[in-house]
């Protein structure tokens, strides 16, 4: 059978409840009865400790513990216990509220010894259970200790407590004990009326926690069918459904995550249209980077084997131009693929200190030339000494290429390109600054993606893939470096790189 959540929920509350506060109430009935039979063996060792002092000044006028009736019995209603005295020997030789031990030789009535031979053997030592305590009366008689122990009396019929004295005489010599028997039934009475106060308590806050239950398991039940629907509502792809939140609870925040996840949603299927477009972007891009020089490679080779162009100038131009896309082919192959190997990797490979200031200068180096032909001022500002970088040497290079690479071609003549490095807190920083055409602000978020092109007619003129800036964007993720751009139209784009200090 099929029961609500809240069923369930109080249920299992109550089941807990119910087992902790039985474990409770155990526990502190255990605990109870322990001290008060603690306090009752305290209270019967200091008394069975004056008793044996007492005994002892007697045994030391008399030399025995014979003619002590009287005494035992007063003792006997004072303490609330039976007195058993022994002797050395660990026989008992007189007791409590039985009226023996009046001749000399006596031990007991109906006891063994000269006073009684016809039941040597017989009577109180007799008795198993007693005879078996006798016989731990080691600790007493050898150690000098106090010795106690609860169990069931065989000579009084009913459950004792008892404790064992020693009677040590003035030579330090242990002469006999005195052992008291407190019965464990008034304790047990005791116990008996706690038992009730605590089972009334017990089932006093069961009934409570009864209503406290059901309320706050109401409470919660009501706005979890309220997630439901929303949920339901989300799963039908409407995401304008929202929870009211009433508390600040978990619950309500549950109600509050849920309300984030709705709108997070709704967030996530307008990106997944716009990655689906990007997708369809990237596959017609390719498609057309591809399809171009290869319908170019075919046209010119087609032109050559059918004998359309016979002068060898024209043939060496069309080898020429054939070489030339094929070339760009190769270069858009081996970027694509550089491409995915970046993107696979977890970090930068063959991490190790890289001199940043060195490495620009080095850049700056290879494209001289380039920036020289086409009347661009390629200027360095390495000049400050830097800490080095944990990075992977070619990666680094190649980044700096591709973003001055970059900034060369969208500088027009006689324009200014500019690398810096420099220190920024606890980060070594590289800049690449131009005055070249700018990048609109609508733009910039997507300047990162894989053939992307700020200029849409994609005119042949451009040398590029495309991948460029995909590639560095992926160096600089798998340096766990941070990049910023500025740029405004007409005036120039600055590019800054952040790389943590190698330690």
């Amino acid at each position: 059978m099929k029961h609500s959540l809240q069923l369930k929920l109080l249920f299992s509350f109550m089941l807990v409840i119910t087992v902790l506060l039985g474990g409770v109430l155990v526990g502190v009935s255990a605990l109870i009865k322990e001290q008060t039979l603690a306090a009752k063996r305290q209270e019967l060792i200091a008394k069975g400790t004056e008793l044996a002092d007492t005994l002892k000044k007697f045994n030391a006028e008399t030399g025995n513990f014979i003619g002590l009736d009287a005494f035992l019995a007063n003792a006997d209603s004072y303490l609330g216990a039976r007195i058993w005295i022994l002797d050395a020997s660990r026989l008992v030789v007189n007791m409590s509220g039985m009226g023996i031990g009046r001749g000399p030789g006596r031990r007991m009535k109906g006891g063994p010894g000269p006073g009684n031979p016809g039941h040597s053997g017989m009577g109180l030592q007799s008795f198993g259970g007693i005879r078996t305590v006798i016989d731990e009366l080691d600790p007493v008689f050898i150690d000098g200790k106090t010795w106690t122990k609860t169990f069931e009396n065989p000579y009084y019929g009913e459950k004792m407590l008892v404790v064992a004295v020693p009677i040590t005489l003035a030579n330090g010599q242990v002469g006999g004990a005195v052992l008291l028997h407190a019965p464990v039934a008034g304790i047990d009475a005791f116990m008996q009326r706690i038992y009730y106060y605590i089972g009334g308590a017990g089932l006093l806050a069961v009934l409570l926690a009864l209503l406290v239950l059901h309320y706050l398991t109401r409470n919660i039940v009501r706005p979890l069918k309220a997630m439901q629907e929303t949920a339901s509502a989300m799963a039908r792809g409407e995401y304008n459904t929202l929870v009211k939140i009433e508390t600040t609870d978990e619950v309500g925040r549950l109600g509050l995550a849920l309300n984030s996840l709705a709108r997070d949603l709704a967030n996530y299927i307008t990106e997944l249209n716009k990655t689906e477009k990007l997708r369809r972007d990237f596959v017609a891009n390719v498609s057309h980077e591809l399809r171009t020089p290869l319908t170019i490679i075919r046209g010119y080779n087609e032109a050559l084997l059918d004998g359309t162009i016979e002068e060898p100038s024209q043939i060496k131009k069309y080898y020429r131009l054939i070489r030339n896309e094929t070339v760009r082919l190769e270069r858009l192959i081996n970027d694509l693929l550089d491409l995915s190997r970046l993107q696979s990797a977890k970090s930068a490979a063959d991490k190790e200190k890289i001199p940043l200031a060195a490495v620009a200068d080095s850049v700056v180096h290879m494209l001289k030339q380039q920036a020289e032909q086409k009347e661009i001022h390629l200027l360095s500002n390495t000049k400050e000494p830097l800490p080095a970088i944990q990075a992977n040497g070619d990666r680094i290079t190649q980044l700096l290429l591709i973003l001055l690479d970059n900034a060369i071609k969208y500088t027009p003549s006689g324009g200014t390109v500019t690398i810096t490095t420099f220190t920024d807190g606890d980060t070594v920083a590289v800049e690449v600054a131009d005055t070249g055409t700018g990048i609109p602000s609508e733009d910039l978020p997507y300047i990162w993606e894989r053939f992307y092109k700020v200029d849409k007619s994609h005119c042949r003129d451009d040398s590029g893939t495309g991948l460029g800036l995909a590639i560095a964007k992926q160096i600089i993720e798998l340096h766990q470096a941070a990049v910023t751009v500025a740029s405004q139209v007409g005036q120039g784009t600055t590019i800054t790189i952040r790389f943590s200090i190698a330690k």
